[in-house]
């Protein structure tokens, strides 16, 4: 029997509403991704130029150029507010003290609050690494020409020219007040004094940036690991 005249036309419009409602949560889901992925973006441009800006004026405390700062925690806006940062990490390189190189920096700062402008603050507290390699630690110690290589535990092994020959000792590197001594313990094949000081010295570790203070010391496999920390370090625009 045929439909009656319009019944088909009748169907297709009764049937759009319920079209629509089933795209309004795929309407509602695609919004809020969207909205989200704006906010993750305004969050993580707020931090990139709160880590520019505060990676100037730290610089100012010791550092070659500017520190690479990286702002930790998810929102950055919330924190942007208060201006108090739960977790900020600096990273430098090729950092000179007088003979001294330190080849890498990398430490994190608790508790940082900056002042408005981010042009001044204080790192509640800081702790972390300054690496030396052997090839620095060597010139530093006035003996460029000295191979160094990782021993037992905290102590080296060295090979030494020696005029005619070329001997291995071990020395042992511990921390000396501020300093890194470096002392030899053993010669192979030949008596100690044979060395004379080239296996003797002590390097100054003084005027790291931000007031750092040099804790412990430890040998790794391509030079010395020093634990450097601070409390209350203030930074300011000057």
């Amino acid at each position: 029997m045929a439909n009656p005249p319009g019944s088909a036309a009748v169907t297709r419009v009764e049937r759009l509403p319920g079209r629509r409602r089933k795209r309004w949560p795929l309407v509602a889901i695609s919004l809020t991704l969207l909205l989200l992925m704006l906010v993750a973006l305004v969050d993580r441009g707020g931090a990139a130029f709160a880590e520019r800006r505060m990676a100037t004026e730290i610089r100012k405390e010791g550092f070659p150029v500017d520190p690479e700062v990286t702002i930790k925690g998810i929102p950055f806006l919330t924190q942007a507010v208060s201006r108090d940062f739960r977790d900020v990490r600096l990273k430098a390189s090729d950092i000179r003290r007088g003979a001294l190189r330190i080849t890498a920096l990398d430490v994190r700062a608790r508790g940082v609050h900056l002042d408005p402008g981010y042009r001044s603050g204080v790192l509640g507290t800081v702790d972390g690494t300054a690496f030396i390699g052997f090839g620095d630690l060597a010139k530093a110690g006035g003996n460029p020409a000295l191979e160094l290589t990782q021993g037992t535990g905290d102590q080296v092994n060295a090979k030494i020219d020696l005029g005619l020959t070329q001997a291995t000792a071990a020395a042992s590197v511990t921390k000396e007040g501020d300093g890194i001594r470096v002392r030899a313990l053993s010669l192979q094949g030949l008596p100690l004094n044979a060395l004379g000081g080239a296996l003797d010295f002590t390097v100054p570790v003084r005027g790291l940036p931000l007031g750092l203070a040099f804790q412990s010391l430890a040998v790794t496999s391509d030079g010395v690991e020093l634990r450097v920390t601070g409390k209350d370090v203030r930074f300011d625009d000057r």
